[in-house]
């Protein structure tokens, strides 16, 4: 695991010594200083979350410091640990609550994780125009992006290709850094890339190449089949006002979450004040970054997806009238999985070759455990 970096938040956020205690109930202590983990410095999830940090400094004098690491094990171990009480993730949250990826371990498995607020995010696969791509189908031979070192896009980049009836054999992959693609699509080394529907990377690019978006216009089930059984995190949204979009045009293409998420032993109190603090002092920080705004109430996921809801969120969407049969409904039928996940591994885990942990635990949860 890499090493985890301390980072300085914003000049308005109080930095005070580490947390060390490894004990859970350091996260459970609501007046301890809060510790958060996300990626690295620069990115949109830190920036968004420090500018939330700074916001709950400044109106609540909360003490805040920010963790940061380029790998999911190194955004969840502090948590694990108990010198954090929460962090903003990427697909790691769902990783993480299966038990799968990553955490294919010994000393890991199914994480008891709990998701505390979920800000939509829009991304989607854009072309070079003169690479004759339209349709899905049109992928077939073309020059796509293969990520390296990140297994979560990977799986966006299947997914997408089982939207067209495709695999990766269908495809010409190109290893490629997530941030390397806008360079690659330029010089033509790639057809197509991945990325959020926004960024300046993505303005300069559109303003020497001509490119579309793809647009995922075909809802019909088997469709969104294929793309669930590969990536069941993802819905599809629409977004606008995209680089290389002309005014009035959209795309519709996968809506995530990078969700702030916590494991389930998390005081609900605490849990209850951070997501009340963050809604009532959203007109603070909605503009501070190009992302801040997807932080508000009316735009988070309020029913969950893949991993339950932490209940101290759960108590806020109930008092504001957002959380519906629905949803308490789907979450149960998570947190019962868990509870088989947890239970699963326990039985698992002895006999289990340990060479082979990753493969032979997602055949045990196909064969015990999934429909």
């Amino acid at each position: 695991m890499k090493k985890i970096l301390t980072c300085t938040v914003l000049a308005g956020v109080l930095i005070t010594g580490i947390v060390t205690s490894s004990s859970p109930d350091s996260r459970a202590d609501p007046n301890s200083q809060l510790v958060m983990t996300t990626y690295g410095v620069g990115t949109g999830t830190y920036n968004d979350l420090a500018a939330v940090s700074d916001s709950l400094t400044r109106v609540q004098g909360t003490q805040v410091r920010i963790l940061t690491s380029d790998t999911s094990i190194g955004r969840v171990a502090p948590l694990k640990a108990g010198s954090a009480q929460f962090s903003r993730m990427g697909d790691e949250y769902y990783f993480g609550f299966e038990g799968i990826q990553d955490f294919s371990s010994e000393n890991w498995g199914p994480q008891d994780l709990r998701v505390v607020w979920a800000p939509m995010g829009n991304y989607g696969l854009m072309t070079r125009t003169d690479a004759g791509i339209e349709t899905f189908e049109d992928l077939k031979g073309k020059k796509f992006p293969r990520v390296t070192a990140n297994t979560s896009i990977n799986l966006k980049l299947e997914a997408y290709l089982a939207y067209g009836g495709l695999t990766w054999d269908d495809v010409e992959p190109v290893d490629v850094s997530y941030s390397d693609q806008t360079e690659a699509l330029k010089t033509g080394r790639l057809d197509v890339l991945f990325s959020s529907a926004y960024g300046s990377n993505l303005e300069e690019l559109a303003s020497t190449v001509d490119v579309d978006w793809m647009s995922m216009n075909d809802d019909s089930p088997e469709k969104m089949a294929a793309v669930n059984a590969i990536a069941p995190m993802v819905t599809i949204g629409e977004f606008s006002g995209a680089p290389g979009m002309e005014e009035g045009d959209s795309a519709k293409n996968f809506a995530y979450t990078v969700p702030i998420s916590t494991y389930a032993d998390t005081d609900e109190q605490q849990v209850y004040d951070l997501v009340k603090a963050m809604d009532e002092n959203f007109d603070r920080y909605e503009n501070t970054t190009p992302s801040a705004g997807e932080f508000a109430l009316d735009k988070v996921l309020t029913e969950p997806l893949v991993v339950p809801f932490h209940p101290g969120t759960v108590r806020y969407l109930e008092e504001q009238g957002m959380w519906t049969e629905e949803a308490e409904q789907r979450n149960a039928e998570l947190v019962e999985r868990q509870a088989a996940l947890q239970e699963g591994w326990e039985t698992f885990i002895g006999p289990a070759d340990k060479e082979n942990l990753a493969q032979e635990w997602t055949a045990w949860k196909e064969e015990h455990l999934d429909d």
